[in-house]
């Protein structure tokens, strides 16, 4: 929003606008397009379409470390564990996981559905490099599909 015109800027692209003042002086306004998502319980930042980082760091500067999403990082490690119990024979289907660790069947259902996740989003996952958007939440409202590189494309566009 332009708190002056209280219009949207539909460009999207960053800009500034000077004011004068009345005593001689010059108000800047700088626009910066972000989007704000929720992840979990809680709300991040997201630079505009085409950045990768909005925000550059000097070398001298501290460096943040990558964040590992443990709830994603269970959930798919239970996945691939459930999925070879599968194949392998142990289990029969998600209702007899469901049994054996007393969960939802439904809930087991949305977990086992993350076996077919993209390798590289799941590589990145585990180095803590997936979108901050990126959630469990989110992989388990979404139906993935099947085609890696569709599903790199839904992630970029409405996880990341």
């Amino acid at each position: 929003m332009n708190r002056s015109s209280k219009k949207l800027v539909r460009d999207g692209n960053p800009h500034e606008r000077r004011h004068p003042l009345e005593g001689g002086g010059v108000r800047i306004t700088t626009f910066v397009p972000l989007h704000f998502r929720k992840r979990g319980i809680r709300k991040v930042i997201v630079g505009p379409d085409g950045v990768d980082e909005p925000v550059i760091i000097n070398s001298s500067a501290f460096v943040i470390p990558p964040i590992q999403d443990h709830t994603l990082l269970k959930a798919l490690a239970l996945a691939h564990y459930w999925g070879k119990q599968i194949d392998e024979g142990v289990v029969t289907d998600a209702g007899e996981i469901a049994k054996r660790e007393r969960m939802d069947v439904t809930r087991v259902r949305e977990i086992l559905r993350l076996v077919i996740i993209d390798p590289r989003t799941a590589n990145a996952i585990f180095e803590g490099r997936q979108p901050r958007t990126l959630s469990l939440e989110f992989l388990v409202r979404k139906s993935l599909p099947l085609d890696w590189e569709l599903q790199r494309q839904m992630v970029a566009q409405d996880g990341g």
